[in-house]
């Protein structure tokens, strides 16, 4: 997948707002939380990370086809 830029600006208060191919994009909704860091090394690169508010799901499929697994031991009770 190609980066998707486009620009914000800096408003008052420090209030920034996302461009909408970026919000579409990366299907933010109302109400997202973010954490933004700064780089240290590159005081021009600054990044805007997600907080995840569920972890449900996250790790699914990471183990193969638990499924499969977990039928077959559920069939051996019988």
């Amino acid at each position: 997948m190609r980066s998707i830029t486009a620009p914000a600006r800096l408003r008052q208060r420090n209030q920034l707002t996302l461009p909408d191919a970026i919000v579409t994009a990366a299907n933010i909704e109302e109400g997202t939380t973010f954490i933004v860091e700064l780089e240290p090394s590159d005081p021009d690169l600054v990044r805007l990370r997600r907080v995840r508010t569920s972890y449900a799901g996250a790790l699914r499929g990471l183990y193969g086809p638990v499924d499969e697994y977990v039928e077959g031991e559920r069939a051996g009770w019988e």
